[in-house]
Order: C-alpha cells, then structure tokens, then sequence
C-alpha cells in the first residue's frame, strides 16, 4: 500500500490530517497532537486518522515502520479527528472489511472497516453486512448510518471482517446509472420527463438543479409528492395551502416561462394595463411551485420568520411603491425608474406571505437572481441559505435527521460540494 503525507497549509505553518488525543500504548499514555505521537517532548511516531501508525521522528523517512493500531495488543487512541469530530481507533474489537470502496463514483480506501480518502482523511465505516456510516464533519456527528433511502450507489472489492473474499455492490432503486444523483432526483420528481424537449428538460433541471443535489428535493418529493403537467391555470398547492399530493403545472404558462426564460433570463420587467406601470417577474414557474411544496417541510419557527419579513415589506411597498387607485391587482407596480429600488424581488411576491416565500424560492434557485435577491431582500437570503446549509435549523423535527443523513451522504458521494451556491 503507498502511503500519502498530507498536509495543511493554514498561514506560514504545515499541518499533518491526523489525530489529536491520547494513545494509549505498551502501559504509557502518550500524547497525539495532529498526528504527531510525543513521548515527553519528542516526536516519536505519526498516527493517521485511518489507523495507520509509523514510527520515527519524521514522516518521511523512507526506513519507518508502518503498522496497524489493530495489530498493537491494548493499543487503543481516544481523541478528535483532524477537523476536531469525536475519534476512537479502533472503533471496534471485531473490525471491519478492508479493501477498495467506490461510493458514487469516488474511491476510498476501507482498513478494517474504516473508510478513508487516499491522504488517509477519515470519513466513514463500512461494515460487513454492507451497512455504510458516515462522519458528518458538517454537524460534527461522529457517526450518521445510512439506511436505503440516503446510501448512494456503491461498489466494493475486498475481504470481510474474517478474511473472506467479498465483493458487493448495491444501487439505488430506480436510478439510471448514466446519471448522477441530482438529475436522477429531478427525473423522479418531474412526471413524464422523458416526453419533454430538450429545451424543457434543461428548464427543468437549471429551476431545480441545486434543491436536488443538496438531497431537498428527494427529501419534499417523499413528503409532498411529484410535478406534473396538466391542464390548470395555477399549481393548486401553492394557491389554496392545501396538500395535494403534488404540483400540478399549467402546460401553457409552463412553456410561456420557459420563452421568457430564454430571452430575458430569470428576471423581466413586464408592462402593466396601468401605464406606466411596469411588474417584475420571475420565469422560474417549476421551483416556484417547488417552493410552495418546501414550505410545508419548514419548521413552524422558520416560517414565523418569514411571516414577519414579508409584513415589513409589505408595510414598506405601500408606502414607498404606491399603486394608482385604478389598479386592482395585489402585485407590487412601479414606474420604471423605481424598479432597482422596489420592496420585492418580483411584483407577485407581494400578493401574499405564500408567494413572497415561493417567489423567493424560485428566485434562489439560479445564480442570476439569486445574487440580485441577495442585493434586494438580504433577509430572505440568509434563511434560504440556512436551507440548503443547515437544514437542522429550518425543517420540521420530523425531516431533520432524514436529510442530515442525506446531506451527509452526498457530500461523502462528491456531489454537495461547498461552492453549490457559488455558481
């Protein structure tokens, strides 16, 4: 096995991924500071968070001894992980496979049941019966088991426990293997997706690509149900509160988004029967819809946040955004030159608590408008960020641990990343 130092360049100093704590070997208890074993004030080994241990005073004399913490009668490490996450090697007195896992297209190495990257970061277990448990440093939880809903495709090529030869591989059911988890989740939701142009396809999935690659579309689409197309004037979740089930799309607004989509981009400044009177809209009508089906997943607290960032808008549009007496309607007009100015990221946000939320929803979903509702409506940001980052702050108790799990998952599998909301 080759074996990678790794380190971590934080200013002008290096640091090796490993371990800090205690070790307790041959009856002394030594001290293990980022790897670093010390016997007093002298280095005299390194150990690695995937239970590697070498000794000698530095990591790269070619002449160290290697070995395994297992192998060590009574030799056991108690401390944190190199991102400060709760470590005990081994973790177990009965071990674990030790071979080659590829877990969503990424591969890792297992010692005696530890999962570990190649620079021997740790970042999970595997078990024999095929169980994988993950290190969520994103909530700093030491241990997060997956069940079937949140495990990803993998692939393993190595021997159990009891030096058995094993290989085992396990998909997700449903999944078409050319495709990654997020277009995979978008497929399912999306009913008869296979029937849609390339252009609606593509609509589709830029409206929902970064709810369903951070795991919170599966996550609403297992609660609330599906989107569909069909012959409506308006999905009925997000105009009446009540749970249908799913989204349905109006087939003529669905393609009339995407035209207005394609020539304005997300956002467009519409002309009013009330010159001159001009509305802002959004042509994102699939995770606008989406956003009504997510609020019914969202903590009742989170959900009194938004309840008061919508009334002291409101309260501001009517004073700063008045509409002339001979409008009826309930949208935020402006004359033009008070459109970059307005209280609402779209004039329909103002119509309602439900829409200023599903307006704002689908406003995130890409980056053109999300940057301008940042600029625009700092606040709401912020808890839409909250949503996809820290979703134990924003969902129901009952969803929280589900799409933890989830997100610990994806980001094990390589597809959350950190820059989701960057680009």
């Amino acid at each position: 096995m080759q074996v990678v130092t790794a380190t971590d360049k934080s200013g002008d100093q290096e640091r090796l991924f490993g371990p800090s704590g205690f070790l307790e070997l041959g009856g002394n208890v030594l001290v293990v500071d980022f790897g670093k074993v010390f016997l007093e004030d002298t280095v005299v080994g390194f150990l690695y968070e995937d239970g590697l241990l070498k000794n000698g005073n530095s990591p790269d004399t070619e002449d160290s001894q290697w070995r395994l913490i297992d192998d060590l009668e009574g030799c056991i490490f108690r401390g944190t992980d190199s991102r400060g996450v709760e470590l005990v090697i081994p973790n177990s007195e009965y071990g674990g496979p030790t071979g080659k896992l590829r877990y969503n297209g990424c591969t890792y190495n297992v010692l005696n049941g530890r999962i570990a990257t190649e620079d021997h970061q740790l970042v999970g277990e595997f078990e024999d019966t095929g169980k994988v448990v993950v290190r969520d440093h994103h909530t700093k939880v030491a241990r997060r088991e997956l069940d079937e809903s949140a495990t990803l495709n993998l692939y393993f090529d190595g021997v159990r426990s009891d030096g058995s030869a094993w290989r085992y591989e396990w998909a997700r059911p449903l999944v078409r293997k050319d495709k990654s988890y997020g277009e995979n989740e978008i497929i399912r939701y999306f009913q008869e997706f296979d029937k849609l142009s390339m252009t609606q396809k593509k609509y589709v999935v830029d409206s929902l690509n970064i709810w369903a690659t951070s795991g919170i579309l599966q996550v609403v689409r297992k609660s609330e149900g599906n989107a569909a197309l069909g012959n409506v004037k308006h999905g009925a979740a997000g105009v009446t509160r009540v749970r249908s089930g799913m989204v349905d799309l109006d087939v003529e607004e669905f393609d009339r988004d995407i035209d207005l989509f394609k020539r304005f981009g997300s956002l467009a400044v519409v002309s009013t029967r009330v010159q001159p009177y001009v509305e802002v809209r959004i042509n994102l009508v699939v995770s606008h819809e989406f956003g009504h089906q997510l609020q019914f997943c969202l903590s009742q607290a989170l959900q009194n946040r938004v309840d008061e960032l919508y009334i002291a808008r409101l309260k501001r549009s009517v004073k700063m955004c008045p509409v002339p007496n001979t409008y009826e309607g309930g949208s935020e007009i402006c004359r033009p030159e008070y459109v970059p100015n307005r209280m609402f990221v779209s004039g329909y946000a103002k119509a309602s608590k439900f829409e200023y939320w599903a307006e704002s929803v689908a406003a995130f979903s890409v980056p053109e408008s999300r940057k301008l509702l940042k600029e625009l409506d700092p606040a709401i940001h912020k808890i839409l960020m909250e949503v996809v980052q820290h979703p134990e702050t924003a969902f129901t108790p009952v969803l929280t641990e589900p799409i933890l799990d989830l997100q610990a998952s994806l980001r094990l599998g390589g597809e959350l990343k950190e820059d989701l909301l960057t680009c």
